[in-house]
């Protein structure tokens, strides 16, 4: 239980890695957009990259409550 817990909130911890890694190697990515458009004041990018990470927390955080179910009968969702 606690594994899941764990994977089901490491995506924007992926994120965050890709941001370093796409920055330290000029790979072009959605860690580089979100440097770049910072750099450039950007707002509607800025914003539109954080609301992506913000989804992606819900959608992992929703996935890792459906395994949970999945897993353990005594879990119910109602």
């Amino acid at each position: 239980m606690p594994l899941i817990t764990l994977a089901g909130l490491q995506l924007p911890t992926l994120f965050g890695g890709a941001l370093v890694t796409e920055t330290v190697f000029t790979w072009p990515g959605m860690g580089r957009l979100f440097v770049d458009s910072l750099g450039y004041r950007d707002y509607p990018i800025l914003m539109g990259t954080l609301m992506l990470t913000a989804v992606l927390v819900l959608a992992g955080s929703l996935l890792a409550d459906l395994l949970y179910a999945t897993v353990d009968p005594r879990i119910r969702l109602d």
